[in-house]
């Protein structure tokens, strides 16, 4: 049981890890695209707004969490571009960062289900940094999405508004498929024989 709770504990906060640094990437992208220190309406650096309680649910039952976004208000269409660009760019980075990490060996891992260590507090960064690659893996599935609020939604409204308009019209029904995808398992078994490839 309470290696149960000690895993659960350790997914819980790569997620939240995640999701506050893939929405704090696209707070800087944002600044630097509108050229102002000033340009947020709230304050954008409480980051603990950007961790989704339904996205931690879903990072411990599907492996796929989801952040909540900040509000943005962009005049400029490119600059969703960038935002969407950069978002999925942060997930990748992580991705393959993790992926480099269990590949080498470093901290005592050895692949994704073999850990060599002698204490079970030495489990910790191992163990964080595998959530860290399935989690990231499946995020980044999961903002390929054409959601309006996920990365791939902000790249079609960089590119084509009238292409945005579109997906906001068929909004629930995108989002309908996204929860059956995830509630079918489809992404992280997807993701699990992707990584088992890599590694």
């Amino acid at each position: 049981m309470k290696e149960i709770l000690f895993e659960i504990g350790i997914c819980l906060a790569s997620s939240a890890f995640l999701m506050i640094y893939h929405e704090c990437v696209r707070l800087v992208v944002y600044m630097i695209c509108q050229r102002s220190v000033k340009c947020f309406r709230t304050a954008p650096w409480k980051v603990w707004k950007y961790i989704d309680p339904v996205g931690l649910i879903l990072s411990l039952t599907s492996m796929v969490p989801v952040s909540k976004s900040y509000f943005f208000r962009i005049r400029d269409g490119w600059a969703n571009l960038y935002l969407g660009i950069a978002g999925l760019l942060s997930l990748i980075a992580v991705l393959v960062g993790s992926i480099a990490v269990l590949r080498i060996g470093y901290g005592g891992i050895d692949g994704l289900n073999h850990l060599v260590l002698d204490h079970w507090w030495d489990a910790i960064p191992p163990i964080f940094v595998q959530y860290l690659a399935m989690l990231s893996a499946g995020m980044l599935v999961a903002n390929l999405f054409p959601i309006s609020t996920f990365d791939m939604g902000r790249i079609v409204a960089g590119v084509s508004p009238a292409g945005y308009l579109a997906i906001l019209e068929s909004d629930g029904t995108l989002k309908l498929i996204f929860v059956l995808v995830v509630l079918l398992d489809m992404i992280h078994y997807g993701v699990s024989r992707l990584l088992v490839l890599f590694l």
